[in-house]
């Protein structure tokens, strides 16, 4: 049976998104969707029937290479296509110059293997530099040991803004766990006196 051509794609910019989605559409492929940040397209991808997700450019709160590893992690069947230079994403690329039947042939083909295992240590400092302020500091007061009530009180925000910085860290940093998001404050030094070296306690 033919894999469904099904697309969501994903811009920072509405006029490309839409005119991504309005050449897609004249190819001959479903687009499901159109969002315009990164955590967006995960929501999304969740509750869609697409085989593969469109990226060009930038996208707020979660970047490209950074939805790439999420996409690999929870869905690895879904297709995920760079409009960009990604070569370190998980990810087929295609070049900003690229024409229309470059992507769409970027479209069709099946999912990188093993990409997923292969970047699970990502440009950690660029992931860093990609929170906000605000989920830099819940991060460290993570780290430290805090819990959400804790840390809604010492920020002066409700239990339910807490949960969805914590949400967007978990997304980000590609975690599972407390323990990935404490481990990973620790190896940034966010946490003092701790060094996140292995074979220490976390």
């Amino acid at each position: 049976m033919a894999k469904p051509r099904t697309v969501l794609v994903a811009s920072g910019d509405r006029l490309f998104a839409n005119a991504a989605s309005h050449l897609l559409r004249n190819r001959g492929w479903d687009v499901v969707g159109t969002v315009n940040d990164g955590l967006q397209a995960l929501a999304a991808l969740g509750r869609s029937t697409a085989s593969t997700v469109l990226v060009i450019g930038e996208l707020p709160r979660l970047g490209p290479t950074a939805l790439a590893r999420q996409v690999r992690r929870r869905w690895p069947d879904i297709g995920v296509v760079l409009f960009g230079d990604l070569s370190n994403a998980p990810a087929t690329s295609v070049p900003t110059d690229a024409n229309a039947d470059t992507i769409v042939e970027a479209l069709s083909a099946p999912p990188p293997e093993g990409t997923d295992r292969q970047t699970t240590r990502p440009e950690s400092l660029a992931v860093l530099r990609s929170l906000t302020s605000r989920e830099r500091l819940v991060l460290k007061l993570l780290a430290e040991g805090m819990s959400g009530p804790d840390i809604a009180r010492q920020l002066g925000v409700s239990q339910h803004t807490v949960r969805t910085h914590m949400q967007n860290l978990y997304a980000k940093l590609n975690a599972h766990s407390k323990l990935d998001v404490v481990r990973f404050a620790a190896q940034h030094g966010l946490v003092p006196g701790e060094t996140g070296e292995p074979g220490q306690q976390p």
